[in-house]
């Protein structure tokens, strides 16, 4: 089922919302990935300070999406490239834009929610002059991954990271050509 999405820039203000969709995103999305006690420890208001710090910094664009009720559903953070591919030319990046975060509450998983908030990145990147873009997903996060290749990303990197005191790997699917998530 495809619903209807108010999808506007975050501002002064969103702090909570944000906090909340950020926080909650990731309980949905990393449940059974990541340790239970550290997703659990996740605190709202801690997160609300920083997105109040991150609003005022130049973090690329915060797109929030609310559903037809007016609730926030989901958020994309995007902007020019700030994680290369290793061994990736710093003169010839394959990537120059790059997904932050996106998260999507789970209620709203299936309903369109992510294609809507995919295009919206690929269009902001687009206006910024980026044709192509990147992002990391948690390697494990099968959904994720899934979504990722049904909308065209190409596996081409990965990387370890640390989560909760061990160590990650991060998987990253690029789109060449933003083009077909723009249409």
């Amino acid at each position: 089922m495809t619903e209807t999405w108010n999808i506007r820039q975050a501002i002064a203000g969103d702090e909570k919302n944000l906090a909340h969709l950020h926080v909650q995103g990731w309980r949905d999305a990393y449940g059974g990935l990541i340790d239970q006690s550290f997703l659990d420890s996740l605190d709202e208001n801690d997160r609300a300070e920083k997105w109040t710090q991150w609003l005022k910094e130049t973090h690329g664009p915060v797109l929030m999406a609310f559903d037809a009720g007016n609730k926030p559903a989901g958020f994309v953070n995007f902007g020019k490239l700030r994680t290369p591919l290793p061994g990736q030319s710093a003169i010839r990046p394959l990537y120059t834009g790059e997904i932050y975060a996106i998260y999507i509450l789970a209620p709203y998983w299936r309903k369109g929610l992510g294609r809507a908030l995919m295009r919206a990145a690929a269009e902001g990147l687009a206006s910024q002059k980026h044709k192509s873009m990147c992002l990391w997903v948690l390697e494990g996060n099968e959904r994720a991954i899934g979504f990722y290749k049904a909308l065209g990303g190409q596996r081409c990197g990965k990387k370890e990271i640390e989560i909760a005191g061990s160590t990650r790997t991060e998987l990253c699917f690029g789109w060449r050509n933003t083009d077909p998530l723009r249409n």
